[in-house]
């Protein structure tokens, strides 16, 4: 996994701190891995209650896991480069879970401080921009998505901490609806290099005070922030996960 920051500028001069992350090989194949034995455990609707062939719901559960994969390193990075490995431990649920996938994840990663013995939830979420260009209109146009209710998730108790990952693809099961030629989500992940990008995110309280309840397109009403300028950039994000005060965030 090779990880590099960006600055994008969105609306005025000001510069929004991305993180573009290429997953190689071994981390398609350990995501495959746990899309594999997820496969007969997952809902084969989609948020908004659309169903889904398995080879669709395959592909967005590595695509998620992926997602889970660079902002564990990006977190894990920062704990060694800030000196920060006596005070916090993130962990990866799918990792350490003993019930065969048989059951929903109740977080995606988990923030451990070890002076207090407190945790903090980390969710992660991953869309996929194929309408835009450039890839920086991400920032004014996308959104970071917290909490969500639907047809088959009435209700989800939010997370401390949100971030958001977006492909700059289009998955194979979307039709081209415009000129832009853009590459191919299941091409990539088939060659062995898929590239990413961690914009950003939102704590708990922010969406709560500043958030609004939108209807996406997969027919989910999810608690969001948009466009994603007006949330966090992955600098924000990274020190407010990681306060280097030895105290947990509130």
């Amino acid at each position: 996994m090779l990880i590099k920051s960006k600055k994008w500028r969105c609306v005025g001069s000001e510069n929004h701190l991305v993180v573009e992350v290429v997953f190689d090989s071994h981390d398609i194949n350990e995501a495959t891995s746990v899309a594999n034995a997820k496969m007969d455990f997952i809902n084969v609707h989609n948020p908004g209650g659309i169903q889904r062939t398995s080879e669709v719901i395959k592909n967005r559960i590595i695509a998620g896991k992926l997602a889970d994969s660079a902002v564990l390193e990006m977190l894990n990075r920062c704990i060694g480069a800030w000196g920060l490995g006596s005070v916090f431990a993130v962990s990866e649920y799918d990792k350490s879970r003993s019930d065969n996938f048989e059951n929903p994840d109740p977080y995606d990663l988990e923030l451990h401080n070890k002076i207090t013995q407190a945790t903090q939830s980390i969710e992660v979420r991953s869309s996929f921009c194929y309408k835009l260009a450039p890839v920086e209109k991400i920032l004014e146009k996308l959104s970071v998505y917290g909490w969500y209710t639907s047809k088959n998730k009435p209700i989800e108790p939010p997370r401390d901490w949100y971030f958001q990952v977006v492909y700059y693809l289009r998955p194979r099961d979307v039709a081209q609806e415009n000129s832009l030629k853009m590459k191919i989500f299941e091409d990539l992940l088939e060659s062995g290099s898929v590239t990413g990008f961690v914009v950003g995110g939102a704590s708990k309280e922010l969406l709560h005070e500043h958030g609004i309840n939108r209807l996406d397109q997969d027919g989910a009403s999810y608690r969001a922030i948009s466009p994603i300028y007006q949330a966090s950039d992955c600098k924000f994000m990274l020190n407010a996960v990681l306060p280097r005060n030895n105290q947990v965030s509130k």
